[in-house]
């Protein structure tokens, strides 16, 4: 019997059934594929605790042992965690000690570095690892777990901050991961979490976040639940425009500090809202399914015109858009992105060729339906040059917009 991954209750719902998709960072080397695995993509809610979780997993050895996603090619990432980072340096103890699990290619402790602390990186990507360690950020390659920090804990690396962004949704065992994150965490430490938050991806339809990688979509109520059940709390909390709306959660040992009020006003915003209720993602479904019609349609009609469309971000969001809509290569001529890794290769499967984002200007194109809408501020200033020559941008969530 399936069972909450957090509370262990049966009591689970089926509220967001995307079918069956590809892996979302699961480029491909050849155009020529015929048949790509496809797994379930569908999403429960633990009527007892209120997470939403996948119904089915993928092993994670599979998903990030090798990764495409760099961190630092994100400017409003860098931007970010710079300004974490700033704030955060005066109230550090003498010597502190930081660690980040999930560090990627070092693009937070950097930061660290450069203002002389020590810190450790963990990340699962033997090649995202590897570049991080030549560029000087101490990085151990290696899953997060609580058997792992307890090897750290036992070697003196206990951390004043613990730095966790956007992994924590990716740990099949959260609870595992809690109790690592307290067996590392000093006595007076805290542990600063970013996640996408489940009641923006809801109100604002960004089902495109969805995909195997995330095995979690979490409100304030079922992080509370599962922090408190290990002896830590959420003593603050603040809401972050990345990644169309995220949590940046301050996490200590209980009883340490004094607790924001401003948690139990968002836990019932929740409540208000109707986010543990199903009848609230029928809704959601059936508005999904209108937004389907709209993008496509629009694309279509578009293309009758005599538009060229490319697509801007070989994602996550945009293996999960283009396959869950069904728009593919009789619309899209290719996708560009500013991944070097990524250029060369296919997406998931639409198998549409990555390429260079000058590519948009030298092959003509007149329309880039843009995946990576969260950060279209940021692409919009980088490109210019495309919207100069007449080039339009398409927004497809949480509204079609045709931009330029």
């Amino acid at each position: 019997m399936l069972k909450c991954r957090s509370c262990l209750s049966d009591k689970l719902g089926s509220i967001i059934p995307l079918g069956k998709l590809p892996l979302a960072n699961a480029l491909l080397s050849t155009q020529t594929i015929d048949v790509e695995p496809r797994y379930n993509l569908e999403v429960m809610l633990c009527e007892e605790c209120g997470l939403a979780q996948l119904k089915d997993l993928i092993d994670p050895v599979e998903l990030f042992s090798d990764y495409v996603y760099f961190s630092s090619n994100s400017d409003a990432m860098l931007s970010s965690v710079a300004k974490l980072v700033e704030e955060i340096i005066p109230t550090l103890p003498q010597n502190p000690f930081v660690i980040e699990i999930a560090s990627n290619d070092g693009y937070l402790l950097k930061n660290y570095v450069k203002a002389g602390f020590n810190v450790l990186g963990i990340d699962p990507a033997k090649n995202i690892a590897k570049v991080a360690n030549e560029n000087g950020i101490p990085t151990l390659c290696d899953f997060f777990s609580e058997s792992l920090a307890a090897n750290l804990a036992q070697s003196g690396e206990k951390a004043d901050i613990i730095h966790a962004n956007n992994v924590m949704a990716h740990v099949p065992d959260i609870n595992d991961f809690i109790k690592g994150l307290k067996t590392i965490l000093k006595e007076n430490g805290k542990a600063i979490i970013e996640v996408p938050y489940f009641l923006d991806l809801v109100k604002n339809f960004e089902f495109d976040t969805i995909y195997h990688e995330h095995v979690y979509y979490f409100s304030v109520s079922a992080l509370k639940i599962a922090f408190e059940r290990h002896g830590l709390e959420i003593v603050d909390i603040e809401k972050i425009k990345l990644h169309g709306g995220s949590l940046r959660l301050f996490v200590s040992h209980a009883n340490r500090y004094s607790i924001n009020q401003k948690i139990v006003s968002m836990m019932q915003d929740e409540e208000n809202f109707g986010l543990y209720q199903l009848s609230t993602f029928r809704s959601f479904m059936e508005r999904l399914a209108e937004l389907k019609m709209e993008l496509t349609q629009n694309l279509k009609n578009l293309k009758l015109k005599g538009a060229k469309i490319a697509a801007y971000g070989a994602s996550a969001k945009g293996t999960t858009l283009l396959n869950y809509f069904n728009i593919g290569r009789d619309i899209i001529e290719f996708v560009v992105d500013r991944g070097f890794v990524k250029n060369g290769k296919f997406t998931p499967g639409t198998q549409l060729e990555i390429l260079s984002p000058s590519k948009l200007i030298e092959e003509n194109i007149s329309h880039a339906l843009l995946l990576v809408w969260n950060f279209a501020e940021e692409i919009m200033s980088q490109q210019k040059e495309f919207i100069d020559t007449g080039g339009k941008f398409i927004i497809p969530l949480p509204k079609v917009e045709i931009v330029s």
